[in-house]
């Protein structure tokens, strides 16, 4: 079994799903190991940021759905991170049985 898994989608952050910012797919890469999970954003090579958790720091990876997609909800505990992280993918299943394999509980609810 892979120790890694990385997967292209979008994301939204800020301080709700109503006020924060949006970079659709493919701007965004979720890139998870047992010990860690990073979510980076570039658009056009101008415009960057990354958000890393390590497992202690999340409380909770839950499903979300919006209107056309799904995401993963990121939360956590880090006071230097907007509190609302949410990684949208087509994929949602594959990452989400991926992200067990790596030892995390998502939830679907």
């Amino acid at each position: 079994m892979n120790d890694t898994y990385k997967e292209t989608g979008g994301l939204r952050w800020g301080q709700s799903l109503w006020r924060g910012l949006n970079v659709s797919w493919p701007f965004a890469t979720l890139r998870a190991s047992r010990d860690d999970l990073r979510i980076e954003m570039s658009f056009l090579k101008m415009w960057r940021h990354a958000f890393q958790f390590a497992r202690s720091d999340i409380r909770a990876l839950r499903k979300t759905s919006g209107v056309f997609s799904v995401g993963l909800r990121v939360e956590h505990d880090r006071t230097d991170c907007p509190p609302f992280i949410l990684f949208w993918t087509f994929r949602y299943l594959t990452l989400k049985a991926r992200l067990e394999q790596l030892g995390y509980e998502v939830l679907d609810r």
